[in-house]
């Protein structure tokens, strides 16, 4: 069973209405209170609503998407690992997949595909930087073999 619930504000009585609904846009909360009605689903009917709600969310998403990549240019430094900038790659490119599956028809083409080319260049810098980071890393493995090569040609002397 679905509900409507609203509160008459001049006479302060709660409506409740029942009603089948088809579309809108499903969210599941994850906070719940003490003391309170139990909400296990909430639809935003109103398109407009949908829209604002899931552009500030995908904002954010991508707020948080540049954070941690200009985060990763400071700390991931020279500790040889890109683990970092392969789990924020992973994100982006979720991010983008949830974009066009679920959000496109309730954000419509113009605002998605802005964002997904906002994200496609977070993506393409990930991807820059993890085939820098690899390039180095061959870079030193090549130059620590022929080290390794020297010292040993350096031990051998004939008689």
């Amino acid at each position: 069973m679905k509900y409507f619930i609203e509160r008459d504000n001049e006479t302060k009585e709660i409506v409740y209405m029942e009603y089948d609904l088809k579309d809108g846009y499903k969210v599941n909360p994850k906070i719940n209170k003490e003391d309170a009605i139990e909400v296990s689903k909430i639809v935003f009917v109103n398109p407009s609503l949908s829209e604002k709600i899931i552009r500030k969310k995908v904002d954010l998403q991508i707020k948080h998407l540049l954070d941690t990549a200009f985060n990763l240019d400071i700390n991931d430094g020279d500790d040889g690992d890109n683990s970092g900038t392969k789990r924020c790659l992973m994100d982006a490119e979720r991010l983008k997949l949830k974009i066009i599956n679920e959000y496109v028809k309730y954000l419509g083409n113009t605002y998605a595909s802005l964002s997904i080319k906002k994200i496609q260049l977070i993506i393409d810098a990930l991807r820059t930087r993890l085939v820098d980071f690899n390039k180095q890393k061959e870079i030193i493995l090549d130059f620590d073999r022929n080290m390794n090569v020297n010292e040993e040609n350096r031990g051998r002397k004939g008689r």
